[in-house]
């Protein structure tokens, strides 16, 4: 009788260590797979069409030196805006380009900012309306030059009127 309870409790211990072996096989199995399976979408799905985020690179300045002074004639009087300008950019490749464009990048600026009505500088919409446009003139010039723009922001650091 001793023997035969022996025989079942050991029996019973070698049934229950075979099924946690098959449960440990088949979760390393389930893993591996899931990790297999994974990987092959991560290959798979991300090719060259992924476009490059830029959202979490620092933002680097350029001021453009020297200040920009334009005059202007209003109602027979001389008068003169004088403005300093930075750019903001993530694309530190376009900020060296605006650097290497600088004489055509100014001459537009320029033409841009002489041809501005001196009433409308005064108000803060034609402010905005005119950092909007130089950011457009900008990167006009560097898609021209460089077949993209990449100048995210034209900051006014002074701009006086009189």
């Amino acid at each position: 009788m001793a023997e035969e309870d022996g025989l079942d409790i050991g029996t019973e211990e070698g049934k229950s260590g075979g099924k946690k072996k098959l449960i440990i096989i088949g979760l390393l199995l389930l893993v591996l797979v899931g990790g297999g399976g994974a990987s092959a979408y991560f290959f798979l799905f991300s090719g060259d069409d992924v476009e490059v985020d830029l959202t979490n690179e620092p933002s680097t300045y350029l001021s453009l030196d020297p200040v920009f002074v334009v005059d202007f004639m209003v109602d027979g009087r001389q008068r003169y805006v004088q403005l300093n300008m930075t750019v903001m950019s993530k694309n530190i490749a376009q900020i060296d380009a605006v650097t290497m464009h600088m004489p055509l990048i100014r001459n537009s600026l320029v033409l841009l900012f002489s041809s501005q009505s001196f009433a409308d500088l005064q108000t803060a919409e034609g402010k905005v309306a005119l950092k909007q446009a130089s950011v457009d003139a900008i990167n006009g010039i560097l898609e021209q030059e460089t077949g993209q723009g990449g100048i995210d922001h034209v900051l006014f650091t002074n701009f006086v009127m009189q």
